[in-house]
């Protein structure tokens, strides 16, 4: 049977135009895309990025922090211990650190219960980090509900950024939530408790996993949380594909920000603190 390609029925011009688009370098091409994003965020009257506060990790970023019209991945790290648990704090501490940095407005938060023993995000836990009451609670009983109001939320004004805890792994829903996103100029953050198969068009996705605090020399205290952080993709930023950035962080309940712990403080085999898990 033949088969007639659409391509047979094209005007000379416009096939002249499609082998021109196809010698365009992929730099260019991720330039110009780089561009239409920020002129698209820039309308909606929003930052094209917003600083995490740390400059190390500020430094990769493209536009010197976090896109605010993308979508950003941010799952759980292993512990110490090497085992993901479920209940370890860090992912969801650096999701909100994160949602906290973004501008005024209601913070629509996306959940799908996970069991029995499952609960809500404590508001008084997350008060470091932002007002709870700019926080709107959505619980959904599948992932497709879930995803449907995360996409509506990106379009609803007022709002600020959204977040979707989910183990689930829909590469249309991350489309779709991606394309929302930068649209609108509202950053959409998907949080992960448990490993799940990355979304490829995030902006970025990001491991944090709890890390020993140190405790005061000569006391039996509990330090300050500290996490470990892994940038683990960088779409529009510094290439990263060599090695995986990470970084010890450190959050200060005074200054209410996170830093880079140095290097001379943890890893040294002449430390005496004495280490606890927290956070």
């Amino acid at each position: 049977m033949p088969v007639i390609s659409p391509s047979a029925f094209a005007s000379p011009a416009s096939k002249a135009a499609n082998d021109l688009a196809t010698l365009v370098p992929a730099a260019l091409r991720e330039k110009v895309r780089r561009l239409e994003r920020a002129n698209s965020v820039q309308r909606s009257g929003k930052a094209a990025a917003v600083p995490l506060g740390i400059a190390a990790i500020d430094a990769l970023l493209p536009e010197g922090g976090l896109l605010t019209g993308a979508l950003h991945e941010i799952e759980a790290g292993p512990c110490p211990s090497g085992r993901v648990a479920p209940h370890d704090g860090a992912a969801l501490g650096f999701a909100a650190h994160l949602l906290g940095r973004f501008g005024p407005g209601t913070i629509l938060w996306c959940r799908r219960p996970t069991g029995r023993f499952d609960a809500p995000p404590y508001a008084s836990a997350l008060s470091p980090w932002f007002d709870p009451a700019r926080l709107l609670m959505v619980t959904a009983h599948r992932d497709e509900d879930l995803f449907w109001a995360m996409e509506e939320g990106l379009r609803c004004p007022g709002i600020a950024a959204v977040l979707g805890e989910t183990r689930a792994a829909d590469p249309t829903a991350g489309r779709r939530l991606s394309l929302a996103a930068e649209k609108n100029g509202v950053p959409a953050l998907l949080l992960r408790a448990q490993p799940a198969p990355p979304q490829s068009v995030c902006a970025t996705r990001w491991r944090i996993a709890s890390a020993p605090s140190c405790s005061t020399p000569g006391l039996k205290d509990v330090g300050a949380a500290r996490w470990r952080l892994e940038l683990r993709r960088n779409r529009f930023g510094t290439p990263s594909a060599a090695e995986t950035p990470s970084w010890l962080l450190e959050w200060n309940d005074e200054t209410h920000c996170l830093a880079v712990v140095p290097q001379a403080l943890h890893g040294s085999s002449g430390a005496r603190f004495e280490e606890r898990l927290v956070g």
